[in-house]
């Protein structure tokens, strides 16, 4: 039950276009992080935080807490939004494309690939060889295609896309293992298998609530929503069970 509140309380700090929240992702053995949703603008990897404003990328070394510090900053393209880490990477989305940068150097972020597109909103999560990108088309956000877009990133430094699935609202995503789970904010939230990255397959959809963005946590899926938070049990992957409330 602790663990559980642990999480309840670090998912509140959930941002995105709107929100923030911790990212998600391993960095390498040994490495502790943050969890959190693909709405993220800032993760913690190890010794290090990761921040991200509308075109900067900040780094802070918080190995003391009593002597946080930033110690740099790296400038990339206007229109930033999120940031997800996964191993040794940072995938960054933002308004006209996702790009990649290696932490292998934590203090020093470097560019190893990007993928443009037309200009949109951009949560991005990512495994070894693939990278989900939720882009949906607006006012605010531009004139993309809503759906969620399939990169091939085995080779970082060329990301190729593999498929694009056209869904209705498209916000918050969550991959765990070959499932994703597709927050549409009142479209519900779909869950998909990518077993076969360029051919998901549609497996259930939750409705009844304003899916904003989501968290895979072992055998639990915290789903931000429009009233607050809604736990439920995955142990059966595609057939959430829920669990709890939480209301804002």
């Amino acid at each position: 039950m602790k663990n559980i509140l642990a999480i309840i309380c670090a998912a509140f700090m959930f941002t995105s276009c709107e929100k923030a929240s911790d990212g998600t992702g391993t960095a390498n053995a040994g490495t502790s992080v943050g969890k959190g949703g693909s709405l993220a603008r800032f993760t913690i990897v190890g010794d290090y935080l990761y921040a991200v404003d509308n075109s900067t990328l900040n780094v802070y070394d918080i190995h003391d807490p009593t002597t946080t510090r930033i110690v740099n900053s790296v400038v990339l393209r206007f229109g930033v939004e999120t940031i997800y880490p996964y191993k040794d990477k940072l995938f960054i989305g933002s308004r006209d494309g996702m790009y990649i940068y290696s932490i292998a150097t934590p203090s020093s972020p470097s560019l190893l690939g990007e993928a443009r597109h037309t200009r949109s909103c951009d949560p991005v999560v990512a495994n070894d060889s693939v990278a989900f990108v939720s882009l949906m088309g607006n006012q605010r956000c531009g004139p993309a295609e809503d759906g969620i877009y399939t990169y091939n990133i085995k080779n970082v430094l060329t990301p190729v896309q593999i498929h694009l699935n056209q869904i209705p609202t498209p916000n918050g995503i969550g991959l765990q293992d070959s499932i994703l789970y597709v927050c549409q904010k009142t479209n519900g939230m779909s869950i998909y298998n990518v077993n076969d990255p360029a051919a998901p397959v549609l497996r259930n959809k939750v409705t009844g609530k304003t899916f904003e963005d989501v968290i895979c946590y072992d055998n639990i899926l915290i789903c931000y929503i429009s009233t607050g938070l809604a736990l439920y049990d995955v142990s059966v992957p595609s057939s959430p069970v829920e669990l709890s409330l939480v209301n804002n």
